[in-house]
């Protein structure tokens, strides 16, 4: 009876972990891009490691992060985050670290594409703002940066 019991309870945690890997933790980020050395009010400096790679693809001085969302997405469905009054995003959890991306400004999809999240490496969309300006989303899969603030 015991060996039964044993087995039962070690099969159900092999599926709650089996489910549980198939959920993505996702971390969207918002980021100003300008030549200005301060940003607004509720605007802070992004880390080190994301202004890096900003600054070795784009030629704006500064990089201030809007909005920092997390998110788990569990496999094949979708979550929607609001990144700002203006901006959205919806993603979808395609399995196996990939994602589709529909990227949403004044309500309407301006771009969807695929990507595969892996480890630390950000993905970054972005566009042209009012002015010498410029907005990113990026994304990566949260467990690669457990020091994470949620806005």
């Amino acid at each position: 009876m015991r060996n039964a019991v044993r087995f039962f309870l070690s099969a159900f945690l092999l599926a709650a972990t089996a489910a549980t890997a198939a959920d993505l933790s996702l971390e969207a980020r918002l980021v100003w891009g300008t030549n200005d050395e301060k940003g607004g009010p509720n605007c802070k400096p992004v880390d080190a490691k994301l202004a890096a790679k900003l600054n070795g693809l784009f030629k704006w001085k500064s990089y201030f992060e809007i909005t920092n969302q997390l998110a788990s997405i569990p496999l094949n469905k979708t979550r929607d985050l609001k990144m700002s009054d203006h901006c959205s995003i919806r993603v979808k959890n395609l399995g196996g670290s990939r994602v589709e991306v529909s990227y949403i400004g004044e309500g309407k999809e301006v771009l969807k594409e695929s990507y595969t999240l892996l480890g630390s490496d950000w993905k970054l969309v972005g566009g042209n703002c009012k002015g010498e300006t410029a907005w990113f989303v990026g994304l990566r899969s949260e467990g690669a940066n457990k020091a994470i603030t949620k806005n």
